[in-house]
């Protein structure tokens, strides 16, 4: 099998394990939300809106450096696709990252 046969396998198999990891935090914050009191049921709630930014942004960046970008191939690059999202995806990323700071919320709180 060539380098270029297994770069979409790979890809499959990350995207298919993002998912899977955030399903998997959905259902533990689901379980476990109900337990939390107060602030730490608001800091859980940014943290995740935070994670839902950041699987958005995975996605992009997958659809930006493989098909139909294809960044991360300049023989097959199209770039008037790969540049807006690449925009797009870093606005996701600053605001899924600033979204968890609800864990620092969720630190005050504790220590308080």
């Amino acid at each position: 099998m060539t380098r270029m046969e297994i770069i979409p396998q790979f890809f499959a198999l990350m995207g298919s394990l993002i998912t899977v990891f955030f399903f998997a935090t959905v259902w533990y914050w689901m379980k476990y939300s109900e337990l939390a009191n107060g602030g730490m049921r608001g800091a859980a709630k940014w943290t995740m809106t935070g994670c839902s930014f950041l699987l958005m942004a995975s996605w992009f960046i997958c659809g930006m450096s493989a098909y139909p970008g294809y960044a991360l191939r300049p023989e097959k690059a199209n770039y008037a696709f790969a540049i807006p999202i690449s925009y797009v995806a870093m606005i996701l990323l600053v605001l899924g990252f600033a979204f968890l700071l609800g864990q620092l919320k969720a630190y005050l709180t504790k220590s308080h």
